[in-house]
């Protein structure tokens, strides 16, 4: 350790001056913030201001000081820390120097200056480019609120052509707000609540009204203009709108759409030969047309989720589905003196849940339907539920269905003067759970078909 010993005793007085420079250099900077009052006033800015670059507040004059000080310090350690190096020498007398040394010297006096001048010069043109940094920033954020300040006059107008007497008035405002909405990607959610908001307000009689409520829904599924609107980001809101024959055949589903508590009536609601691939939720609406159709609609990793949803009419169909990672849920819905039809259709390791549903005068009919297991994984999925379903006067039709490695459960059902037709039904592995005591004739039916079909 001898030699760090001699290492701190040869420079500790560099080290020490250091530390007085850099004491000193934090004295001088508290100090000019002390005298330079909008300085020291100065706040954070609020979220509505622009965020001015630091080291633009101040004058001209206070920045050049402050450059000099670090200057004049650089240059004081320099000539110390040579003065040490060169062993501390004494300097001759001034009557020693010759002519030649004189002006020697007095070059390095005007190069000293010089290089001072050079400092005030850098000090300047970047205390200039700071300004012209912070009057950007300045004018980027006046573009900006004048851009908003347009886009909210915009949104006013729009607004008031919606609420206006005359229903072309009110059409144009739905398309004035779908452009809005496109311009303004921060407030695009707001604008598509507007109009869904409009949508709830109570049924016209008016057919005009209509064309309006129509015009409405087929823009807000149908925009994809020039990919302007991300569907994942933007979530369609339908939740108790009251729809009459609503024709949405042969579209794509790729995002949040909500049709909770909604109202499907007239002679015909038809979402056939759709394509979902997200979360589309139909909880607790109402279907009450004569024909509801999804009728080979395509499931790719998506959940329909008709929970706790009232079917009233005569024919629900849902035949020739191809389902692919896709959850169809009935849980706790409702189906009286109608037909759910999903004949021909083909699940693989997807799920049809009708659990804890109520059956009522219906009909199941999963005739000719095919339940594959998709991709190998350690649960085997649940291809067919129908768990602490509640029945009366109901049948549930598997005629020359298949099973592939899937689950049927039948647990915890009360099925009240049932039938099951499976005859020509193929079961591969397949687990068939129930636990039913009664009716004997409908728990006799599950027991045939737990002992080969």
């Amino acid at each position: 350790m001898g030699w760090l010993a001699a290492f701190a005793d040869e420079h500790w007085p560099t080290a020490v001056g250091v530390v007085v420079v850099v004491a000193l250099w934090r004295m001088i900077m508290a100090g000019l913030r002390v005298l330079d009052p909008e300085q020291a006033e100065r706040k954070p800015p609020a979220d509505d201001e622009p965020q001015v670059p630091v080291g633009t507040a101040g004058s001209m004059a206070r920045a050049v000081a402050k450059w000099l000080v670090l200057a004049v310090v650089l240059a004081a350690l320099t000539g110390y820390g040579l003065y040490r190096l060169l062993g501390r020498p004494t300097l001759p007398s001034a009557t020693s120097f010759t002519t030649t040394e004189l002006l020697d010297l007095l070059k390095i006096g005007l190069a000293v200056v010089g290089g001072l001048g050079a400092v005030v010069a850098l000090a300047v043109a970047y205390r200039k480019q700071q300004v012209s940094e912070a009057a950007h920033h300045i004018a980027a954020w006046q573009e900006q609120r004048e851009r908003t300040k347009f886009l909210n006059e915009r949104y006013g107008k729009a607004a008031e052509q919606l609420g206006h007497d005359k229903s072309a008035v009110r059409l144009a405002g739905v398309y004035a707000i779908v452009g809005l909405a496109d311009d303004w990607p921060a407030q695009r959610q707001t604008c598509v609540d507007v109009l869904c908001g409009y949508l709830r307000m109570p049924y016209p009689e008016d057919s005009s009204e209509r064309q309006v409520r129509q015009a409405i829904i087929t823009t807000l599924l149908d925009h994809s203009w020039d990919n302007a609107w991300d569907t994942k980001a933007v979530v369609i809101d339908f939740r108790n709108v009251e729809f009459e024959n609503l024709d949405l055949s042969r579209r794509t589903f790729a995002g949040n759409f909500n049709f909770d508590h909604a109202v499907f009536h007239g002679d015909l609601t038809d979402f056939g030969s759709t394509t979902f691939t997200g979360v589309v939720t139909f909880r607790g609406a109402r279907f009450k047309s004569k024909s509801t159709l999804f009728s080979e609609i395509t499931g790719r990793d998506a959940v329909i989720d008709f929970s706790e949803a009232t079917f009233s009419g005569d024919l629900v169909e849902f035949s020739e589905s191809r389902l692919t990672n896709t959850t169809v849920d009935f849980n706790g819905a409702t189906v009286e003196d109608a037909q759910v039809n999903f004949e021909w259709g083909v699940s693989e390791n997807s799920a049809i849940r009708w659990d804890r549903a109520e059956l009522r005068n219906a009909t199941i009919d999963l005739s000719s339907t095919v339940f594959l297991p998709g991709r190998v994984t350690a649960d085997t999925p649940t291809a067919l539920s129908f768990r602490y379903a509640q029945a009366d006067g109901s049948s549930i039709k598997l005629v020359g269905s298949r099973f592939v490695n899937t689950t049927l459960n039948f647990e915890g059902g009360r099925f009240t003067d049932c039938a099951v037709e499976a005859h020509d039904l193929e079961l591969n592995d397949v687990d068939i759970r129930t636990d039913l005591t009664a009716p004997p004739e409908f728990a006799a039916a599950v027991r045939r078909l737990a002992g080969g079909g």
